[in-house]
Formats: structure tokens, C-alpha cells, sequence
């Protein structure tokens, strides 16, 4: 394949798949696949807290039992 079509091919592949193309580029460089991503969303000061501390109290993981909620929330939807 001429190199200027190769070029072509993967400028498109990298603006369609940004996302694909940055964790592959991410593996090449940590040999590391992540699945998570951060979020970032604001909610109530008092729920926010009293939510940190019935996790801290009970040992939850606060990141974990909100993935569950959502997709529970999925789920019944």
C-alpha cells in the first residue's frame, strides 16, 4: 500500500476511533489496557458527604457501589 494512502487511512482511523487510537497508544506505552474512566459531575455537598462516610463506615468501594446503581438504573430501564 502506497505510504500517502496508509497516511489517509489511518488520519481517518484516528479521527472516527479517538478514543480506540488513545488506549492503543496508552497499551504501547504502559502495557496496560484500562477499562474505567473518570467522571466528573456535581451533586449535593450533604449526600456527597454522608455518602463517603456510610462507605467508609460499611467498607465499600464508593466508586463501585455507584457503577452498581447505574446499572441497575440501565437495566430496569
Amino acid at each position: 500500500m502506497p505510504s500517502n494512502k496508509f497516511k489517509k487511512i489511518a488520519k481517518k482511523v484516528v479521527k472516527n476511533n479517538k478514543e480506540m487510537f488513545d488506549n492503543l497508544m496508552e497499551f504501547e506505552e504502559t502495557k496496560k489496557i484500562r477499562t474505567k474512566t473518570r467522571l466528573n459531575f456535581t451533586i449535593d455537598k450533604t449526600i456527597a458527604s454522608k455518602f463517603k462516610k456510610f462507605c467508609r463506615n460499611e467498607g465499600y468501594n464508593m466508586s463501585a457501589k455507584i457503577e452498581h446503581a447505574m446499572k441497575n438504573m440501565m437495566t430496569k430501564a
